[in-house]
């Protein structure tokens, strides 16, 4: 599914990333941890093609996604801190806009549906700039849910939400797992990493070891 080989990130001449290596078979769910600033979030940005490396290759379905076409990576989906939405625009619109982006076709009654699933229905038709981070993460689940994808990087799934917000993207995340579904997460908390990772990895100091 996907094969990382010898990543290398820097920043002001500060090495973040010094030649990670790992691999994902299909239906396997893998959670990266370490301290703030360790490099997890530039990892996810690097293999969604967001952000540039120094040095390495990823293969996903044996595709170089650093040569490929931009089409080779349709079904990655990468879901990082910010919701990467327009906060002038109501959920619907985004979802709406963001499906269209990725030529997935789609009507008002699925979005909302999903909308109410993760307890934004009443809410759907406000715009995002009024909606707390928790809100804003249930958002990205109702994206996840309605988005076509092989490959889904998930960055601190859990921030933000509440008890009831935790439990929907408990569900959410192990409904993915019993489906085969193909994650890529960063967790800071190890029993959810447990709970949810068929391989578990440690960055310390620019270094992914296996925990």
């Amino acid at each position: 599914m996907l094969s990382v080989s010898n990543i290398s990130k820097s920043f002001n001449y500060r090495s973040v990333l010094k030649d990670v290596s790992f691999t994902i078979n299909a239906g396997e769910t893998v959670v990266i941890m370490g301290k703030n600033g360790a490099g997890k979030t530039t990892l996810l940005r690097i293999i969604a093609r967001i952000m540039a490396c120094e040095k390495g290759k990823i293969l996903f379905h044996n595709h170089n996604l650093f040569d490929g076409k931009p089409s080779v990576r349709k079904k990655i989906l990468y879901i990082g801190h910010a919701p990467a939405m327009y906060s002038a625009l109501s959920a619907i619109e985004n979802l709406k806009l963001a499906l269209n982006l990725r030529y997935i076709k789609t009507n008002r009654s699925k979005i909302l549906d999903r909308l109410n699933h993760f307890g934004l229905g009443m809410q759907a038709n406000d715009p995002i700039s009024i909606y707390s981070q928790g809100m804003l993460q249930r958002l990205k689940l109702a994206y996840a849910e309605l988005t076509d994808w092989d490959l889904l990087l998930f960055d601190e799934p859990f921030t933000g939400l509440d008890q009831d917000g935790a439990a929907l993207m408990d569900k959410a995340l192990t409904q993915w797992i019993k489906e085969g579904k193909t994650m890529c997460m960063v967790f800071h908390n190890m029993e959810r990493a447990k709970i949810y990772g068929d391989q578990i990895f440690y960055l310390n100091n620019g270094v992914m070891e296996s925990i």
